[in-house]
């Protein structure tokens, strides 16, 4: 019971991270993974699931108020049965995903069942409360945060024995295709990211960075602050020739 209300405290810090910091980005797998495998006494566990997490959700982004995955839900629900039945990052996933598309669906189906109530607040706006106004988006964002913990504490309190039992049934020849496209993952999001970021001009960057990985055997690491490094030259070479101009 203690873990599931610390869960539950974990995904209020999630969404207070993401609704109230100003997307903060704090709401992420590989943050929320780490809060939780600090809560569950395995703090290096939850980091190595939650960044892996990271790099499948990569492109795991809302479009135009359009929710697409409740990542905070997936993360710790993913990252505490993994934890909690001994198993690995292919487990975790294989728990994550589908937690957060159901989470997504609840949280949809929350904010639909909420536009029916949302016209008061047009009468509102014509009389000028605009007190009102504020304090009812505040109280509707509480409400669904606390409905949304509850689902993580409900889930959690299922327990662990139930997750294992599902899992044990499912074949070991399944377990291992999970396994091989939880090894994708990673280059999908990748993928989803570039797709919404590529441009022509990105291409020979592109090439670099390719380059760089394969043939200098350079790590993330290095290559992220290559480009850094050449992005804050380009930045301060343009900032001087509009001194100059």
């Amino acid at each position: 019971m203690t873990i599931a209300l610390l869960l539950g405290l974990v995904y209020v810090f999630a969404w207070c991270a993401d609704n109230v910091a100003g997307a903060s980005y704090m709401h992420r797998p590989i943050v929320v993974g780490a809060l939780t495998g600090l809560v569950m006494g395995h703090f290096q566990e939850g980091m190595i699931i939650g960044a892996t997490m990271e790099l499948a959700w990569m492109g795991f982004l809302p479009y135009a108020g359009m929710i697409t995955g409740e990542e905070r839900i997936g993360a710790i629900l993913g990252t505490y049965f993994a934890i909690s039945t001994g198993n690995s990052f292919e487990v975790a996933i294989t728990i994550a995903l589908p937690a957060a598309v159901l989470g997504a669906y609840i949280s949809t189906t929350f904010n639909t069942v909420g536009s029916y109530v949302m016209h008061r607040c047009d009468n509102w706006a014509k009389e000028g409360e605009i007190d009102k106004i504020n304090r009812f988006h505040i109280m509707y964002g509480v409400i669904k945060c606390v409905f949304m913990t509850v689902v993580v504490i409900a889930t959690v309190l299922i327990g662990s024995e139930a997750i294992q039992a599902l899992i044990n049934a499912i074949p070991e020849a399944l377990m291992n295709g999970l396994g091989k496209a939880s090894d994708l993952l990673p280059a999908v999001g990748f993928a989803m990211l570039l797709n919404v970021m590529w441009d022509k001009r990105f291409i020979p960057l592109y090439f670099v960075g390719f380059a760089l990985s394969t043939y200098l055997e350079l790590n993330v690491m290095a290559i992220t602050i290559l480009a850094l490094g050449m992005a804050l030259y380009r930045l301060f070479m343009r900032e001087e020739e509009l001194n100059n101009e």
